[in-house]
């Protein structure tokens, strides 16, 4: 069995970092949603979509690890399914106060894609999706 992991972002700092990676131009409701699409499609959540507690007006980067099994059949996992569409229903309601990196200073953007980064390193280590050291400039 071969399986596949990807991790669905709108952190540039991992983009740059991580080869197996979607990379969402967008806000972080954008992410769940696209993280949604490829539930549909058989993929299944390996990070819960609200790690790190941080909510839309707290936090503007998202980060999603996923995976799919080559062998699997395009069954949808009901788990991934109900985790993804609990956190797009508490993005959507929250949809006015979503932090954007628009207009947002270059340091603090750095700082706030650090963090994402951060919180997910533990997670990408188990699956052997290795980062080099993060750091902000």
């Amino acid at each position: 069995m071969f399986c596949r992991r990807m991790l669905v972002t709108n952190n540039p700092l991992l983009n740059e970092q991580i080869s197996s990676r979607d990379f969402v131009e967008g806000n972080s409701l954008d992410v769940l949603i696209r993280t949604r699409n490829l539930i549909h499609k058989g993929w299944v959540l390996l990070t819960h979509p609200l790690y790190g507690n941080l909510r839309p007006h707290q936090h503007p980067y998202r980060s999603i690890l996923m995976e799919r099994a080559s062998d699997s059949s395009s069954s949808v996992d009901p788990l991934s399914v109900e985790y993804i569409e609990n956190a797009i229903a508490i993005y959507s309601a929250q949809s006015s106060r979503i932090l954007s990196v628009e207009g947002m200073p270059e340091d603090v953007r750095q700082d706030f894609a650090f963090i994402d980064a951060d919180l997910m390193k533990e997670s990408l280590s188990r699956y052997r999706m290795f980062i080099r050291e993060v750091s902000v400039n």
